[in-house]
């Protein structure tokens, strides 16, 4: 059962609104934000079931399609349809797991042990965090999720929103300096827990990114980033990187050491210890998709920064095809953009591309997206707050550092008309 849910990484659902006791009315949260705790990155919270007077330590992960409590390796393998359970938050930075602030009804909870130890722990070897249960997508089907991430996990700052969706429609949102990602949720599958295959919907969120990009208009297309294709994981701090992909960094940026040379170090999800060689990514680049005017990752990041600025002129490497334009290939639709450069980059871990984990998100996202490249840990989502909205089908990004050179969000251009709007939202008006 152990290796079942490493196949598939960690794997439904109405919710409730918390006011007076736990008045249910189809909200599963409340008004305030949730300080929890991430000291090794990964997102911790409390965790009660009802009728069960134990508080449990919770992995909040964005990556798992299931809910599941632990209750030892001894414990019977058993899936409850019509769970309810609560979430905490600490009243002051560091304090325990105090603070109920959600209640999630009518959920399915599965009591499994996910790892081969015991405890279970995330983190890294020399800072583990044991927990004994998770918190996945699956309890956020009626309600979006706002992470608002301090840039220091060890400063026990970091604040989490359930909220019953978020209001605008893509337009206003990116006419509110937005970066809006469309249909991210992808996947979906079968798994057999305790004898019963239960089905899991899309829950896993695939994001494409430009590692080290560089949208300059004087150097050929191949130098100005490499294309990656992440799902998001909030059960690790450290971001994940197959070797191939790392390869082709390594070929777009010559000056990038061999992975064999690089320190070996070990992340700890909730199923498995991987180890790899620990690198330092610069800056990265989070792209929304685009089915209109789909691009390469890196090709998106200079189409935005192009057509953003000005229609192409001649001479251009301009991004439309005049095919598909009406203004003659001048100007075409470019999707949001999220520019990350923290001053001391990204730390990323190199893995073999055999490793369970990811051959099983390829394995579930193929032939819908391309090769899942690797695994986008907390570390990368610290300058922005993200609303992981699946009511609406959506995220939305922006920044919480008002200093551009560290954090620019970039909204999605659709229209020529929307040039002077976005122009705004980046500072680029007189």
């Amino acid at each position: 059962m152990v290796k079942a849910l490493a196949a598939i990484v960690a794997l439904t659902a109405g919710c409730d609104y918390i006011t007076d006791g736990f008045t249910t009315n189809g909200f599963s949260g409340d008004p305030f934000p949730t300080l929890i705790a991430s000291p090794t990155g990964a997102l911790m919270t409390g965790f009660t079931v009802d009728g069960d007077t134990d508080m449990h330590t919770a992995v909040l992960d964005v990556m798992s399609p299931m809910n599941v409590i632990d209750r030892g390796p001894d414990a019977p393998v058993t899936v409850d349809d019509d769970a309810t359970f609560q979430m905490y938050g600490v009243h002051q930075p560091f304090g325990p797991f105090d603070l109920q602030r959600a209640n999630f009804a009518d959920n399915t909870l599965t009591t499994l042990h996910p790892c081969d130890g015991s405890p279970c722990v995330v983190g890294t070897p020399t800072s583990p965090q044991p927990f004994d249960a998770i918190i996945g997508m699956p309890a956020f089907v009626s309600d979006a999720l706002r992470l608002h991430l301090g840039e220091d996990p060890a400063a026990g700052s970091d604040t989490i929103f359930v909220l019953p969706d978020v209001a605008g429609s893509e337009a206003a949102r990116s006419y509110s300096c937005d970066a809006d990602f469309p249909v991210p949720f992808r996947g979906g599958g079968t798994i057999i827990i305790g004898g019963t295959e239960l089905s899991f919907t899309n829950w896993r969120i695939a994001i494409d990114a430009c590692l080290s990009f560089d949208p300059d208009p004087n150097a050929p297309q191949s130098q100005r980033g490499t294309d990656a294709l992440f799902v998001a994981s909030t059960a690790t701090g450290v971001s994940i990187l197959g070797l191939s992909a790392y390869q082709r960094y390594q070929l777009t940026h010559p000056g990038a050491p061999d992975a064999s040379t690089l320190p070996v170090s070990s992340v700890m999800l909730e199923n498995e210890t991987i180890t790899g060689n620990l690198t330092t990514i610069p800056t990265m680049a989070l792209v929304a998709n685009s089915p209109t005017n789909p691009r390469a990752p890196c090709r998106q990041v200079w189409a935005n920064h192009l057509l953003v600025q000005r229609d192409c002129a001649p001479g251009d490497d301009c991004p439309c095809i005049p095919d598909q334009d009406p203004n003659n290939g001048t100007f075409c639709a470019v999707p949001a953009v999220t520019e990350l450069a923290p001053p001391t980059g990204f730390p990323v871990l190199i893995v073999d591309d055999g490793n369970d984990t990811l051959q099983a998100l390829r394995t579930e996202l193929t032939p819908d997206q391309p090769e899942v490249d690797g695994i986008l840990g907390t570390s990368a989502l610290r300058q922005i707050e993200l609303d992981v909205d699946f009511p609406n089908d959506r995220l939305l990004a922006r920044c919480t550092d008002p200093d551009l050179s560290v954090c620019e969000a970039r909204p999605e251009m659709p229209r020529e008309q929307d040039r002077t709007q976005v122009q705004g939202c980046l500072g680029l008006l007189p």
